[in-house]
């Protein structure tokens, strides 16, 4: 399958759906004949990037909201124990597959 670009005129606003070969390139719009640029496809990778160096300049400009820091829980080590001895006492044994009655038609 042939991988295509969708764009538009800036001028006027026309749509276009171009073979990818033509990214980053200069077009001329049928309908008004004004030149514009072909965007280029940004794979995967880039996308991932842009969106890190978003955060990160978001970060250096100080436009990050306050945010109050996390609340650390510790559970008391007593809890934890009781905690792991109630899982354990709820634990069964090995699942074994009941025998089915045999019929009487056999």
């Amino acid at each position: 399958m042939a991988d295509f670009i969708k764009c538009t005129c800036g001028h006027c606003g026309a749509k276009y759906r171009l073979p990818a070969e033509f990214q980053g390139r200069k077009a001329r719009c049928k309908k008004c004949g004004e030149k514009f640029e072909v965007p280029r496809i940004k794979s995967l990778e880039d996308s991932v990037l842009d969106w890190l160096n978003e955060a990160d300049e978001d970060v250096e400009s100080g436009s990050e909201e306050s945010v109050a820091p996390p609340r650390i829980v510790n559970i008391p080590k007593s809890a934890a124990e009781s905690q792991d001895g109630e899982a354990q006492a709820r634990r069964k044994g090995p699942i074994r597959m009941k025998s089915t009655p045999a019929t009487a038609g056999e």
